[in-house]
């Protein structure tokens, strides 16, 4: 009579090890359960953020774009490389007695932002470094659903404020408009127009900035790091130059129709074009590096080949 050995016996649910791996991800989930209530007043607390902060709206995109980013990133997770880890069950624990400690000292923002250190702690802990490295990037979109601590907010809006009243008073130069500059005022003619801290372009630049991410963490991820990382920093200065144009919209329509029209329908029509007029700059870009950058599609080629501009013409060189 044949003996089957134990390599040869199908592990079906009432197996030990099918039974362990049941009860594994059962714990997995009443962790996860656990650590999710318990920071809900702290979602809650962002999304109040974001509803009611002109800056932050697009918080409520963070949470989809990095779901989606994980699910486009499926098919790297290998689930035989995953272990459970002591290492992230202690981290898990010193993030929480850190949040504890801030709770009590009442310190809102910090306090929120250990809601992402939690959950690398418990990601670590249950599927162990291979889990946390697939994780990463969805983690690091995450980051951008933190508001900006308010001494970094009020750091940057007032630079950002002045940068858009000298650009449009430039630009508004250029075309033939009389303009003056006093301060963060433009006076079209004789007509005053503010540039107020709520149309600095922070909230423009942040949206941009996750819009950015997003790009290259998903459409964009065949194309070479220096490319990515000029994508990313070109979030600068393409909020700053559609807060500009929305500046500029607005004091020729101040100037052509009054100040009634230009505050009621122009400012606000403008800044709904803002995000469009963002687009099609980012779109743009994409062209021109498609346009400087050819692909070689030789098997022993690198992936995209640069073309610098020489006085003879275009030179390709492999990188």
């Amino acid at each position: 009579m044949a003996v089957m050995t134990p390599s040869l016996i199908p592990a079906d649910a009432s197996t030990p090890t099918a039974t362990a791996g049941r009860g594994g991800r059962l714990a997995a989930a009443l962790v996860g359960l656990a650590l999710a209530a318990s920071y809900a007043p702290n979602l809650a607390d962002l999304a109040e953020t974001w509803r009611g902060e002109p800056n932050y709206t697009y918080g409520f995109l963070i949470i989809p774009i990095a779901l989606a980013i994980a699910w486009q990133r499926r098919r790297e997770l290998d689930p035989a490389k995953l272990a459970p880890s002591i290492v992230g069950w202690l981290a898990l624990v010193a993030v929480l007695v850190a949040r504890t400690v801030l709770y009590e000292r009442a310190e809102e923002w910090a306090e929120n932002a250990t809601l992402l250190p939690a959950a690398a702690a418990l990601i670590l802990a249950l599927g162990g470094w291979h889990l946390l490295r697939w994780a990463a990037a969805p983690l690091a979109v995450l980051v951008l659903m933190l508001p900006l601590p308010n001494a970094l907010n009020s750091l940057m809006a007032g630079p950002l404020q002045t940068l858009a009243a000298i650009g449009s008073e430039k630009v508004l130069q250029v075309m033939g408009l009389p303009v003056l500059r006093q301060g963060n005022t433009l006076r079209v003619v004789t007509v005053p127009l503010e540039v107020a801290r709520a149309c600095n372009g922070l909230s423009m630049l942040l949206t941009f900035v996750t819009l950015m991410v997003a790009t290259v963490l998903t459409v964009d991820r065949e194309r070479p790091m220096p490319e990515r990382i000029a994508l990313l920093l070109s979030a600068i200065p393409i909020a700053l130059v559609a807060n500009i144009i929305r500046i500029v919209a607005t004091a020729w329509a101040y100037h052509l129709f009054g100040p009634t029209f230009g505050e009621k329908v122009a400012h606000n029509t403008a800044g709904f074009a803002m995000m469009p007029i963002g687009l099609a700059l980012v779109w743009l870009e994409l062209r021109a590096f498609d346009w400087l950058i050819v692909e070689d599609r030789s098997p022993t080629g690198p992936a995209r080949l640069y073309i610098p501009v020489t006085e003879t013409g275009p030179r390709v060189v492999k990188k």
